[in-house]
């Protein structure tokens, strides 16, 4: 019985480690706009590390331009432009300690989305103040997958952020539900094996 408890609490913080790695993602929101449209988007950075992020970088895509970015208390954000003027990569770089453990921060951009229909995958670079690179350029759904934007017409962009959110959220309401089962059944065994050698 005691070994099946174990297996039990091994399995479920598996599960919570696999919901966190699902949860935490670079990300812009919303992920689907308008052709023609100026949306803002958030680009949503979560720290997975016990260490402090203290630098972003986005690359700005073809076909895409980015007209604003808003200033965010804590960063100051430097562009790389090309001979026309045109903003290629936005850099936040961290005014003091940076982005701590746990914690998260969006970046507000105001972007210029073409005329055509599309879907366009970004380059986002986090780094940390121990030297470590994290590149979000991978494909959908692996470890450090880029994030994403879709450019269609009929769609909704303040719609599209409020399902993100309420992914988001239900993943979290998840996270909490794993953490607390896999407590429980450490107990009940930790206090089963503490009465066998009684």
């Amino acid at each position: 019985m005691l070994r099946k408890l174990l297996s039990m609490t091994i399995i479920l913080f598996f599960t919570l480690g696999c919901y966190k790695y699902a949860d935490a993602h670079v990300t812009l929101n919303p992920n689907e706009s308008e052709p023609e449209s100026y949306d803002k988007y958030d680009v949503g950075v979560p720290v997975e590390q016990d260490n402090n992020t203290v630098k972003v970088e986005l690359e700005v895509l073809k076909g895409l331009n980015v007209s604003n970015v808003q200033p965010v208390e804590g960063f100051k954000h430097h562009f790389t432009k090309d001979n026309k003027g045109n903003i290629m990569k936005i850099t936040w770089t961290a005014t003091g300690k940076g982005l701590g453990p746990n914690e998260f921060i969006e970046f507000p951009i105001v972007v210029a989305n073409p005329k055509s229909e599309g879907t366009f995958k970004w380059k986002a670079y986090q780094t940390y103040d121990n030297g470590d690179l994290v590149k979000w350029t991978d494909k959908e759904n692996s470890e450090h997958s880029a994030p994403t934007t879709t450019v269609k017409k009929g769609h909704n962009s303040n719609g599209s952020k409020d399902d993100s959110q309420s992914t988001n959220s239900g993943g979290s309401i998840a996270l909490w539900i794993v953490s607390i089962m896999a407590i429980i059944i450490s107990l009940v065994a930790f206090f089963k094996h503490a009465r066998h050698k009684n």
